[in-house]
């Protein structure tokens, strides 16, 4: 009976190891990724080909060449296909090593502001803000980051630095200013609920901004989010609110919440279009990469998915900038609320 019980257990312990053991070849990454990418992707089905389609068109080639370099350019290829700017390793040593050329947005204005049309108070971690030198009414508010993590994080916290927004706020409103512009020209992103606090500064009506949706199985949960006044704010003058292409992600879901408030006006060019949430995954080679979890779009069901979020009216800053130091968005801000 104790023969009988040690060999049980013998069996119990290798099958528990044969259960666990990975493939830790270029095949079995490739077969993860795409697993990944058929579970997990919260765009899954906003392609012309499914996930499926795009695993066997590569399927041959890895089957054919089971090396890293192979893997490195068949998973880049991927990525390019997809275009999905929160798909991208987090390693540049894995682009490095493709042969395959990075797809990049390249077309997009991404000029960050020199403030120099600007008096400034104070500049923070998380904001630059002062009022502007020919209009000392009009307030201004650069947004520089939603968390001193970049990249931000996907918890339910509000960093100290950014609840300074309501100090903020109270600072230009003793000043008497009349109108404001609110500057979302930066690369802040991260959660939701720091850009929903923020604009909650300056919208002056509950609303629906943004409905958003997470991968369950077959299906995908739904979740509305709301914003409402709240906090010191800034709700009856005029805003212009700036973007361009380095507007993405969080800062993309602030510019939906902006967009529910009445007397607003958005200037600038078109965002990066990167809708959703993202997680990490890894490859059992070490390789670890960021994919969008969720998918988010306007209230309405409207797409801003690489379409990115289109102002309404066009101004972009060119590389003249740099020695000119004429920001052309802040020209026209100061021009629409004179």
């Amino acid at each position: 009976m104790k023969k009988f019980g040690i060999l049980l257990l013998v069996v119990i312990l290798f099958s528990c190891d044969m259960d666990l053991k990975v493939d830790s070849s270029p095949t079995g990454d490739f077969e993860l990724f795409c697993e990944y990418l058929e579970n997990d992707y919260s765009y899954r089905d906003a392609h012309p080909f499914t996930m499926e389609e795009i695993k066997h068109k590569y399927l041959s080639q890895i089957n054919a060449s089971d090396t890293q370099l192979t893997l490195a350019n068949i998973l880049v290829s991927i990525i390019n296909e997809l275009k999905d700017p929160h798909l991208y390793f987090n390693d540049q040593s894995i682009y490095d090593l493709s042969n395959v050329r990075e797809y990049k947005l390249d077309f997009l204005e991404e000029i960050k502001p020199l403030f120099t049309e600007v008096t400034i108070i104070k500049t923070t971690l998380y904001y630059t803000y002062g009022t502007i030198t020919s209009n000392p009414k009009i307030g201004y508010i650069y947004i520089r980051a939603f968390n001193s993590d970049i990249g931000g994080t996907n918890s339910l916290g509000i960093e100290d630095g950014v609840k300074e927004i309501d100090n903020i706020i109270q600072e230009l409103n003793n000043r008497e200013i009349t109108s404001m512009i609110v500057d979302m020209r930066s690369s802040a992103g991260g959660s939701n609920y720091v850009p929903r606090y923020i604009a909650q500064r300056f919208v002056d009506k509950e609303a629906t901004y943004m409905i958003e949706y997470y991968p369950e199985g077959d299906f995908f949960v739904r979740k509305e989010w709301n914003v409402k006044p709240e906090g010191v704010g800034f709700r009856t003058g005029r805003i212009v609110l700036l973007s361009n292409g380095l507007t993405a992600s969080g800062g993309e879901m602030f510019l939906l919440a902006m967009l529910q408030r009445t007397n607003l006006i958005n200037i600038g060019s078109r965002s990066i279009g990167a809708a959703g949430n993202i997680v990490e995954k890894d490859l059992s080679n070490g390789w670890n990469f960021t994919m969008t979890n969720s998918r988010t779009e306007y209230p309405d069901g409207k797409q801003y998915f690489k379409v990115g979020i289109t102002p309404e009216i066009i101004v972009k800053n060119d590389n003249s900038y740099k020695d000119t130091h004429n920001d052309k968005l802040i020209a026209k801000a100061v021009e629409l609320l004179h």
